[in-house]
């Protein structure tokens, strides 16, 4: 271990095979004293009425679809579209809406049984869930890195001083001022089509996004260059899409844990596990809590074939005048305890670090 820390149910079928019933091995064929598919109730999932959102969710349909054949069950999926805080006010900072803006309404569907599961990018979860609800399934994760986005410059260091960097993270903004405080980072929200025409109307210079939700759109295309995680440490869970449910519907858990994508819920359970260690977890937890004045990042990378994960995680001021990281190799993580203990560790290495500064109350 090195560590690096730094400033700056098949059906059955009789074949008679030497006079002896034995189980049919082909699953498509179904004998005439088959019992038939067992009938469940149709499902509902919440989720935003974003292009990103839907074809998100349209994702998470088509891996419970072909869990169900596989199963041989018959399953009924429908979607319910909803409004968040975070649609609602696309002028307000991120910051001020605070934690669950993008969630919060969608969470509040399922604990009310207006839904059955929500569709969520995880980066844009609470650290911490509403009680009764658990994440029970992730998606193969997306490529977590960041891209930039300019008319011309080729990389952040090719803009000229005083460019005008748009973003509306503050992850992206301090790191953006650490690294190259000549350029100015203004406030820039609304969907990428609406980030792009601002950059060829010349109101903005680059901007910084997501490159998971670049291919998602299908239009990665645009990126000028894709940031490494050196250049720049991802949001915690960026790339990842979760499903969350009511923990005590267990035919949905199992529905769910059965579509998951093991190496990426084991990355998401250390770095959801950072950054509630980082902000306290009951402050982390609570939807519409402005967040602390600081910023932070932390990406988890798990080796299924060694069994092991390095996580990489910062925590800075607002300006990224002092920027703070932290870098773990190799630790050995087999399991969701493994990872939240890794990630655990460093978010309170984070927290005593920035209280001891000042950025928090600790």
């Amino acid at each position: 271990m090195m560590s690096h820390y730094y400033r700056t149910t098949t059906p059955l079928c009789r074949l008679r095979v030497f006079y002896a019933p034995r189980r049919c091995r082909a699953t498509r064929v179904r004998c005439a004293s088959s019992p038939q598919a067992p009938t469940r109730r149709p499902l509902v999932i919440a989720t935003r009425g974003s292009r990103l959102a839907q074809e998100q969710t349209r994702q998470v349909q088509q891996l419970l679809l072909a869990a169900a054949q596989l199963s041989d069950e018959s399953l009924a999926l429908s979607t319910l579209t909803l409004d968040t805080a975070g649609d609602i006010s696309p002028s307000a900072s991120l910051r001020s809406l605070g934690s669950g803006a993008f969630t919060e309404a969608l969470d509040q569907a399922v604990l009310e049984g207006r839904a059955d599961m929500a569709v969520h990018s995880l980066k844009d979860c609470p650290a911490t869930l509403a009680d009764g609800l658990v994440l029970a399934a992730c998606l193969p994760r997306a490529d977590p890195r960041d891209v930039l986005v300019a008319n011309e410059a080729k990389s952040l260091g090719d803009l000229v001083p005083g460019s005008r960097v748009g973003t509306s993270s503050t992850r992206r903004a301090a790191q953006i001022r650490h690294a190259f405080p000549y350029l100015q980072v203004v406030q820039l929200r609304g969907n990428v089509e609406t980030r792009l025409e601002r950059i060829k109307s010349g109101e903005i210079s680059a901007t910084v996004l997501s490159l998971a939700g670049l291919q998602r759109l299908g239009c990665e295309h645009v990126a000028s260059q894709v940031l490494s995680v050196d250049e720049m440490v991802p949001a915690a869970c960026q790339g990842a899409v979760g499903v969350v449910c009511r923990e005590d519907d267990p035919w949905v858990v199992q529905l769910l844990s059965s579509v998951s994508h093991r190496s990426t819920f084991l990355e998401v359970s250390a770095e959801r596990a950072c950054l509630s260690a980082l902000l306290g977890s009951e402050e982390a937890g609570q939807a519409g809590q402005p967040f602390p004045d600081v910023a932070w990042g932390c990406n988890a990378k798990h080796d299924s074939d060694n069994a092991t994960m390095a996580l990489d995680c910062f925590v800075s001021d607002l300006e990224g005048q002092e920027l703070l990281r932290y870098t773990e190799y190799d630790r050995s993580v087999v399991d969701s305890k493994d990872a939240e203990a890794l990630g655990s560790l460093y978010g309170n290495f984070l927290r005593m670090v920035a209280g001891g500064l000042g950025w928090l109350q600790v």
